[in-house]
């Protein structure tokens, strides 16, 4: 019998095997000592103490760096935990996070198999692309979601296979790994999350690397996001939205909309750098939106357009452009960024454009934001009026051109029509950088269905004492000038500066 004819038979036989095992089963085999209670409580100046969804996140590892890592990350939120919430009631999530396999049910061997499957094929496509010297051929795509299917539920791990490694580049990306030393595996493999049907119990288990803390944020942050996403999605219908939304100690709030890297995190954190620690965060790359009627017992609208804004809190990852850059460098995030060294040296390096100087630019800093900017500058869940929506619509290439003749230009839609139209057209251009989802929820949530839905929650309201309740949006075109989108968002909407 031929290898492969084998491994195909194992798979699927484990395959068989695995569907007959229950979440509950799987859960049973992941021992948790350490629990505790993430509880994101509504703030709010027009709604009574309770009237919203109390969402709370039922968290248990075997893992005690693990369990440190998330009293850092979520310091204010994570409580001990309750022995009288149920992990089971309504708004409450279950998650797991567990250090090795589950027991004696070992790993899914199919999605190991497949893991080496979808490698390979990957890696064919673009070595014959090489070789028959076409240019800009299309190959399979390099990552993927597999999934083993449960009783009821289901075991998914991400694999990016890495290209570039065909014959005719092998040479020259051996040799330029070696020198930025990064080690060159055939793919980069997820743990295994899983969750059941309903989408109410979630974890991930495997090797996990405790004593990195990228690592740990990644695939830690990855499965509290699902778990909130798929509560709060349930019980409040909202809009998944990439973005930013800050807001103030007087009922007001404002939305930050973007396409990929024009800015979106760099603002808000400089918003909050250089505003009153009354501005806090709402969410800081993304956030979900849902309408008023979620919100029992709300006081009677004065004018505006409000909403319920709700996340989860997390670090912020910057580059060195939000760090030192050059348009309006932030000390606070400077001071809490470890992993970066702002020395002479460091600064001399950066004007010369060598390989390791590339690598440097490209690297990522993780900033704690309480340690940045102080405690109690998070509010994840929020509800209050909608001050506006600023759209950043500038030009970012701009700033790679050694002079540029172009101004900041702020445009104000305030009519129902307008705004209608403004978002719209930002939201077509912007495609998927707009609406946020995952693979994991699809049965729940598509984010190719949002769009409709954030029209109606944000335009569909009448008049209040002749006001308008729909949110007026601020569009910025043009040069790249924070300081002064900082004043619009700070100094007018929410009227709280140093």
């Amino acid at each position: 019998m031929a290898v492969g004819a084998a491994v195909r038979q194992r798979a699927a036989a484990a395959a068989r095997h695995w569907r007959r095992v229950s979440v509950k089963t799987l859960r049973s085999r992941l021992s948790t000592p350490h629990v505790c209670d993430i509880k994101l409580p509504l703030i709010s100046n027009e709604a009574p103490a309770g009237s919203g969804p109390a969402l709370n996140i039922r968290l248990g590892t075997n893992n005690e760096e693990i369990m440190r890592w998330c009293q850092l990350e979520y310091f204010g939120f994570l409580k001990p935990a309750d022995a009288a919430t149920d992990s089971h009631t309504s708004n409450t999530s279950d998650v797991c996070i567990h250090s090795g396999p589950p027991g004696q049910l070992g790993y899914p061997y199919a999605l190991t198999a497949e893991v080496d499957n979808f490698t390979d094929a990957v890696r064919r496509d673009e070595e014959s692309a090489e070789w028959q010297n076409i240019s800009g051929a299309e190959s399979a795509h390099p990552s993927r979601w597999l999934t083993q299917l449960l009783l009821d539920g289901f075991i998914s791990r991400r694999v990016a296979a890495h290209v570039g490694l065909s014959a005719g580049h092998l040479m020259d990306t051996v040799r330029m790994a070696r020198q930025l030393k990064v080690p060159l595996a055939p793919s980069e493999v997820s743990p295994h999350y899983f969750s059941n049907d309903l989408l109410s119990t979630w974890g991930v288990f495997g090797e996990l690397k405790s004593g990195d803390t990228d690592f740990v944020g990644d695939y830690v942050h990855r499965v509290l996001q699902l778990a909130h996403a798929s509560s709060v999605i349930s019980a409040c219908h909202s809009v998944w939205l990439k973005g930013t939304a800050i807001c103030n100690g007087n009922g007001g709030a404002v939305i930050i909309l973007g396409p990929r890297a024009s800015g979106k995190t760099t603002l808000a954190l400089h918003c909050l750098a250089t505003s009153t620690p009354k501005i806090r965060l709402i969410g800081l790359e993304h956030f979900h939106i849902a309408p008023e009627s979620v919100i029992q017992g709300a006081s009677i609208s004065s004018g505006g357009a409000r909403a319920l804004l709700m996340s989860i809190p997390s670090s912020a990852s910057v580059g060195i452009g939000a760090l030192i850059g050059s348009l309006k460098p932030n000390p606070s995030l400077v001071e809490a960024a470890h992993t970066f060294t702002c020395s002479a040296a460091t600064i001399n390096s950066l004007m010369r454009n060598s390989e390791e100087t590339i690598w440097f630019m490209g690297r990522r800093h993780v900033v704690n934001i309480n340690e940045a900017f102080g405690p109690h500058r998070w509010c994840p869940t929020w509800f209050g009026t909608v001050k506006g929506i600023v759209l950043l619509n500038w030009d970012v290439h701009e700033l790679s051109r050694p002079t540029s003749s172009a101004g900041t230009q702020i445009i104000h839609w305030t009519e129902k029509e307008d705004c209608f139209k403004a978002l719209n057209a930002f939201a077509t251009n912007a495609g998927a950088a707009l609406f946020k989802g995952h693979y994991l929820i699809r049965s729940m949530y598509n984010e190719l269905n949002a769009h409709r839905q954030l029209e109606e929650m944000l335009f569909s309201g009448g008049e209040v004492d002749g006001k308008v309740g729909v949110p007026p949006i601020f569009e910025v075109r043009g040069a790249v000038h924070f300081d002064a989108v900082v004043k619009l968002i700070c100094d007018r909407l929410l009227n709280e500066t140093n």
